[in-house]
C-alpha cells in the first residue's frame, strides 16, 4: 500500500506488517518443533527395526517420551501464536484500508 493519506493509516499498516512478521516467526518455530517430532519418530523407528520390533511399537514408545510431548506442545503453542498474530494483522490491514477509503 503506497501513498498513505494520514498518520493513522500509516500506523495501522506498519502495525499490521509487524504483526505479520511476528506470525511468520512463530510459524518457523512451529515448523522446527514439528521437524524435531518427525526426526525423533524416525530415529525411534530405526532403533526398533534394528531390534526386530514393529513401527507401531516404536510410534507408541516415541509418543510417550518427554521429547515428543515437548515438541508437540511447542508446535501447538507456536501455531496458536501464529494464528493470533495473523488475525491481529488482518484486523490492522482492514483498519488501514478503511482509513484509506474514508
Amino acid at each position: 500500500m503506497n501513498g498513505f493519506s494520514n498518520d493513522a493509516e500509516q500506523s495501522a499498516y506498519n502495525l499490521a506488517e509487524a504483526l505479520s512478521e511476528k506470525a511468520l516467526s512463530c510459524m518457523k518455530y512451529a515448523e522446527e518443533s514439528a521437524e524435531v517430532f518427525r526426526a525423533g519418530r524416525i530415529a525411534m523407528r530405526r532403533q526398533f527395526r534394528a531390534r526386530g520390533l514393529s513401527e507401531a511399537e516404536a510410534d507408541i514408545r516415541w509418543a510417550g517420551t518427554s521429547q515428543a510431548t515437548r515438541a508437540i506442545s511447542e508446535n501447538n503453542f507456536f501455531m496458536s501464536q501464529a494464528s493470533m498474530y495473523n488475525n491481529a494483522a488482518a484486523a490492522q490491514y482492514a483498519k488501514a484500508l478503511y482509513l484509506k477509503n474514508k
